[in-house]
């Protein structure tokens, strides 16, 4: 189904993570890894929508759906495009797909969508839920596009054990569902989409351990942040990492607007405590200000001490860019770059 002549060969990276969450509290989450690649080459011909593969051999749609192409080189390296259609040699992607054009000759690879079965197997410490009514520790996302200040979430899951067999009888079988749809449909394969954080929320008083798992992403992440010409927005978002990483280093300084002046803030990168409670305040809130990274407090700019570019946001956290008002709606990629640390 994948192979190909020109396919490269190459030797994955698997890590974990392990993350507790705290009783009665939500924990901010990244997923800090991805599926392993099927099939990784250069482009031969690239178009809006669609890049060729000369030499290929898929099958038919064998990627329609759950899988995402990954250009690894130029100026869309870290870009991920969802397929939507695939004949022997030629991949569809879905909007936004008209920068695609820029791929041609660039190495590109195809990635298994990471889903909630791939990332949380057995659940969330493999807790199975015994009232799907109100369940104990429950996972949401949030809508990054609707321009909002705050969280819009966008789905709700949970592990259970209620299903349907063949027969149409209910049975049980422990598996991820959503909060509002049937108790027995599945929804292992809801996808997580890279860079996009969630939050576990704790719903009782004891903390719950579990781990992230998968392929360390060594290449190049691009991460869409979206702003609205009505006002401010916020975007759940973090990078694929497995290390904790520098607020300097993770590349926001493209996609922010820079604060000039201490007492009018313009965009924020919000980091929130593990054991804050259920909606928590941000613990740290950091701007670019003129002269690098700084603190942010009663919505002034702390301009004393050192910049602190250093500032580690821990592995596997996601965080909250809140851009303010914009002239126009408009969605800036946010690339981050990153090479495992060298051994010496």
């Amino acid at each position: 189904m994948t192979s190909s002549s020109a396919q490269e060969v190459y030797s994955s990276i698997i890590g974990a993570v392990s993350l507790t969450a705290p009783g009665e509290s939500d924990l901010y989450v990244t997923p800090s890894f991805s599926n392993s690649a099927v099939f990784r080459s250069e482009i031969s011909a690239a178009a809006a929508g669609s890049v060729t593969f000369s030499g290929a051999s898929f099958d038919a749609d064998a990627f329609a759906g759950g899988h995402h192409l990954l250009v690894e080189e130029g100026t869309l390296a870290g870009r991920m495009f969802e397929i939507t259609a695939n004949s022997a040699t030629e991949l569809t992607v879905s909007d936004p797909g008209s920068e695609l054009a820029a791929a041609d000759e660039q190495v590109a690879s195809i990635i298994p969508a990471l889903t909630l079965g791939d990332m949380f197997p057995n659940g969330l410490g493999g807790k199975v839920e015994a009232n799907p009514g109100n369940p104990d520790l429950i996972l949401f996302s949030n809508d990054n596009s609707a321009g909002v200040k705050g969280f819009a979430p966008k789905d709700i899951y949970y592990y259970g054990d209620i299903a349907k067999n063949e027969s149409d009888e209910i049975v049980s079988e422990p598996g991820w569902r959503k909060v509002g749809a049937p108790l027995w449909e599945s929804h292992d394969n809801a996808v997580l989409p890279v860079g996009e954080g969630f939050v576990v929320r704790n719903n009782t008083n004891v903390d719950a351990s579990f781990f992230l798992f998968g392929e360390v992403m060594v290449s190049h992440v691009q991460i869409p942040i979206s702003s609205k010409s009505a006002g401010t927005t916020d975007n759940l978002v973090g990078v694929p990492r497995p290390l904790a990483i520098s607020i300097g280093d993770m590349g926001l300084d493209t996609v922010v607007t820079v604060t000039t002046d201490a007492n009018a803030v313009k965009d924020t990168v919000r980091i929130y405590p593990a054991d804050g409670g259920k909606n928590p305040a941000a613990s740290a809130i950091y701007c670019l200000y003129s002269d690098g990274w700084r603190k942010v407090e009663n919505d002034t700019v702390v301009t004393t001490g050192d910049v602190l570019d250093d500032s580690l946001i821990p592995a596997a956290s996601a965080v909250v860019v809140r851009k303010v008002a914009t002239a126009q709606d408009e969605v800036v990629y946010w690339t981050n770059t990153w090479s495992l640390p060298s051994q010496s």
